[in-house]
């Protein structure tokens, strides 16, 4: 028999890299909020088998469709989002600032994942999360883009580092000349890899004419280069998640934290809590555009204006480039200097 008093269907589920807890409620009809299980699973194709199967046996009898939130951690809420989504299940992803801010409304102090997985499914209860809510995944052309852009993150990071440990041999007192010409075939090697990886980014992008045309739009920003533009748009998949600018910056951990308790005034730093692989990639286009960029770097100046250390004023510009690339791909405009923007 059919149950028609169940008005919603939500899964929590707090997710990691290893295992995710999950937490079954439903709502009646009278407004009365039921539990009908809480358990872990393993991140594994198999623990995901075991989820879909245990939330099964619990829809059973009624109409309403049942929708999995989770929290877009990481890249480990990946594989469990695409499993549910290919398997025609409704799914929710929200920003970990969304649930954060829920839970300190609701004043859980209490942190383990079976508790964060019972507010992730209140919050599925409370919230009308309509179809805009519901999470698709990125084509696969973006999806192939974003691995590749991280790929090139990864030479970068081997690239450097082969480079410091040749110019320390440069320096040391003896090293064997067999391991000095290693050191630059490694070198050559990341170096040709990464021409590789930048030609076949160009490639895809260029294939997809929309989607070249507000890359160049926002290549017009002194500072911004085609490289960058694609790891923080690949990151954020095309910002299909975010409302807004603030959503954004505190996806990317640029939000600013600050300290503070009674008399006590701690420092003001950025929360360093979001997508590092963004803040990664607007560090050094931060640098070059405080110094070649007339608006950031005016902008870069009076942030730093009595300041002995520089970094708040390279993090803001992190920050308002972020906000260019964001404002740029949803006008679909070019960049005009010095337009109050800064």
């Amino acid at each position: 028999m059919v149950d028609q008093r169940v008005l919603k269907q939500i899964v929590g589920i707090d997710i990691g890299m290893e295992s995710f807890y999950a937490c079954y409620q439903v709502m009646r009809q009278d407004g009365s909020v039921l539990i009908k299980g809480t358990k872990s699973f393993t991140n594994t194709t198999k623990g995901m088998k075991a989820l879909w199967g245990w939330c099964k046996k619990r829809e059973k009898g009624s109409v309403q469709p049942t929708v999995y939130v989770m929290e877009a951690t990481g890249v480990y809420y990946e594989n469990l989002a695409y499993f549910l989504y290919e398997n025609g299940e409704k799914v929710s992803v929200q920003l970990a600032q969304k649930l954060t801010y829920f839970a300190k409304s609701n004043n859980l102090k209490t942190k383990t994942d079976k508790v964060d997985s019972k507010m992730i499914a209140t919050f599925g209860i409370e919230k009308a999360l309509d179809k805009k809510d519901h999470w698709t995944p990125p084509s696969k052309e973006f999806k192939v883009i974003r691995d590749l852009s991280r790929e090139h993150t990864n030479l970068k990071k081997e690239l450097t580092a082969a480079k410091s440990q040749l110019h320390a041999m440069d320096y040391a007192h003896y090293t064997y000349k067999k391991v000095v010409e290693i050191k630059k075939e490694m070198i050559a090697f990341y170096e040709k890899q990464l021409k590789a990886v930048e030609k076949e980014l160009k490639a895809l992008v260029k294939a997809d004419e929309g989607l070249w045309e507000k890359i160049q739009n926002i290549v017009t920003v002194k500072g911004l280069r085609f490289i960058t533009v694609v790891k923080v748009l690949s990151e954020v998949n095309g910002f299909l998640l975010f409302n807004n600018i603030r959503q954004l910056v505190s996806y990317a951990g640029l939000d600013v934290v600050a300290k503070e308790s009674g008399k006590h005034r701690g420092k003001t730093r950025i929360s360093k809590k979001g997508n590092a692989r963004i803040r990664s990639a607007l560090y050094m286009p931060a640098l070059t555009a405080a110094t070649h960029n007339s608006s950031l770097k005016n902008f870069y100046e009076r942030v730093n204006h009595n300041r002995t250390i520089k970094k708040q004023g390279i993090v803001a510009v992190m920050r308002k480039l972020l906000i260019l690339i964001y404002t740029l791909w949803k006008k679909e405009e070019a960049y005009i200097e010095n337009y109050g923007m800064c």
